[in-house]
């Protein structure tokens, strides 16, 4: 299949469009502003939203879209804003294991030739903001980034990192809030950023744990641009908010961290970076941080999440409490494993016969897999035969 011709329409003629308004009374600054408001990325109204899932997050509920109606209208429109689109939408990139990644993502490579036509056409345009949805295992690991701030020909003006809660080390396991540092010197912001901005998220219930590390990070990280230009930050330009979504990540229910029944109150932090002429000191430059004190414990509910194929089976709505949800699990669990001990009871000495028939003839040795066995008494027969 043919690659998509990216290239605009050129049109050799065009009406200038005096009789407008638009074009003969405001100046081109102001219609810029205009373009850019009708032109710029948003999520798609047609598509229905995603509830779960490890990408929902405002914002980003459904793949973005752009409404270019406004370039269908006429020539001279076109040829002064065809490529807006790009240069004003918020652009995602994502450092992530393949479940973690939206279906639809632009690439370096799509990326890279978009940029190019841009510059071709109109040299050095600045704009756009980007946006790098990384896990910390694959940002504390990556030297280049993937590539994304080494492409040609690229200048937004703003750059945010964005770690959310699944994107922490060991959260399934409740572990403290760490990130380590050494990424930051790898990093070179290109030259025409203004603004740089990380975001720290976590549930609400560890909103301790995130002020604490993006106090930190304020006061003892620092970052370049291209062009040598330190990026410092300070506590006061630090934001903080909150969102609600499911907790049905990744095909299970987390109930361990829900706030109300199927929800999970989300809480973070934006630390932001803006060019400084203040000198950097490289020693103990962007140290690790860590949470290193007494938590609070958690109560035990007798699991941490749900399957989602068991709460289907066993008929539990989202909407169930978590408690409720965690006992009706645990009850249903505790029967089935009855359940199969009993049959492992009345199979096993049939099984071990086979075995000692197996050891007197040169026939091959049955297996728990040969017999019409639910899965769950295979493995226990497994464990009590091999």
């Amino acid at each position: 299949m043919a690659e998509p011709n990216l290239s605009p329409a050129c049109f050799t003629e065009y009406n200038e469009q005096t009789q407008s308004s638009l074009f003969s009374l405001l100046p081109p600054e102001i219609r810029y502003e205009i373009f850019a408001y009708a032109l710029t990325s948003a999520p798609d109204t047609r598509q229905r939203p995603e509830r779960d899932g490890y990408c929902t997050r405002p914002g980003y509920e459904t793949p973005h879209r752009t409404y270019t109606e406004l370039l269908q209208t006429c020539r001279k429109v076109y040829m002064e804003a065809w490529f807006m689109p790009f240069i004003c939408s918020e652009h995602a990139f994502w450092m992530a294991s393949s479940e973690r990644v939206p279906e639809r993502i632009i690439t370096v490579e799509k990326m890279q030739q978009c940029l190019d036509l841009i510059h071709d056409r109109h040299g050095e345009v600045q704009g756009g903001h980007i946006r790098v949805f990384p896990q910390l295992w694959c940002l504390e690991g990556t030297k280049d980034f993937n590539g994304i701030f080494a492409m040609r020909h690229f200048y937004p003006k703003s750059v945010t990192i964005t770690i959310r809660y699944t994107d922490t080390w060991y959260w399934e396991s409740n572990d403290e809030l760490h990130i380590e540092g050494e990424w930051g010197r790898w990093l070179v912001l290109p030259s025409s950023v203004t603004r740089f901005c990380i975001d720290i998220e976590s549930i609400e219930r560890r909103k301790d744990e995130v002020d604490y590390i993006a106090g930190e990070m304020a006061d003892r990280w620092r970052f370049q641009r291209a062009d040598g230009t330190n990026m410092v930050a300070a506590r006061a330009d630090t934001s903080v908010s909150r969102w609600t979504g499911s907790s049905m990540l990744g095909g299970e229910r987390w109930v361990r961290d829900e706030e109300a029944p199927g929800q999970l109150r989300y809480y973070f932090a934006t630390i932001t970076w803006r060019p400084s002429q203040e000198p950097l000191d490289d020693q103990g430059l962007n140290p690790p941080l860590e949470v290193d004190w007494i938590r609070p414990s958690i109560p035990d509910l007798g699991c941490n999440y749900i399957e989602e194929a068991d709460l289907d089976r066993l008929g539990i709505s989202m909407t169930v409490p978590a408690e409720q949800a965690v006992a009706e699990y645990i009850a249903d669990r505790d029967r089935r494993r009855d359940v199969v001990e009993q049959t492992v009871r009345q199979v096993l000495p049939f099984v071990q016969g086979y075995e000692a028939l197996a050891l007197r003839t040169p026939t091959a040795r049955p297996r728990p897999s040969d017999y019409d066995l639910d899965e769950e008494v295979q493995v226990l027969i497994w464990h009590n035969w091999v």
